[in-house]
């Protein structure tokens, strides 16, 4: 019997993260076995309107980022989603720009700590560890998500606006 639509069923009501040693072990499978089938489910599921993530040692379903629009739009009939402070998006701008990148590089950039909006971020799944950076101490690196791609409306960061070409944009309409 195939696995994936159990596989998918367990990640539906499983709710956030499930662990991937548990997954293997309740379908008496190894690791190394079970991953390449939570791939192919993954590769399966892209084009549709739920996702499959899989980092690290955890699997989770995602909302398709290419339907971020959608949502936002159809659960704004009930209530305005929260927005974003400033200082929030500064932050994921940087990540989303400079990514894989450090938090101290984020800090250098931004002049002030983000340690609370690094924590805040990850909980709700807007950014994550993505590696460590070869150089002392080991510090995380950071990315973003599918996610926050999606509370973009974009579905990849190539989709971000070009910082330069903007910013020229800007400087030459204040000449005006």
């Amino acid at each position: 019997m195939d696995i994936k639509p159990q596989l998918e069923a367990i990640l539906f009501l499983g709710g956030e993260d499930i662990k991937i040693k548990d997954l293997a072990k309740f379908f008496s499978l190894s690791i190394d076995k079970l991953i390449p089938i939570l791939y192919e489910l993954k590769g399966e599921r892209k084009s549709t309107g739920i996702n499959i993530e899989i980092f690290d040692d955890t699997v989770y379903l995602v909302s398709n980022p290419k339907y971020g629009e959608v949502i936002t739009n159809f659960f704004e009939q009930e209530k305005k989603p929260r927005k974003l402070s400033a200082s929030t998006l500064e932050t994921l701008s940087i990540i989303a720009y400079n990514q894989p990148v450090t938090k101290s590089e984020v800090e250098a950039i931004r002049g002030v700590s983000v340690d609370s909006i690094i924590y805040t971020m990850e909980n709700k799944k807007f950014i994550r560890i993505c590696g460590k950076k070869d150089s002392i101490g080991k510090p995380n690196l950071y990315e973003v998500t599918d996610k926050f791609l999606g509370y973009l409306g974009i579905d990849s960061v190539d989709e971000l606006p070009n910082y330069y070409e903007i910013k020229e944009k800007l400087n030459g309409k204040n000449k005006d």
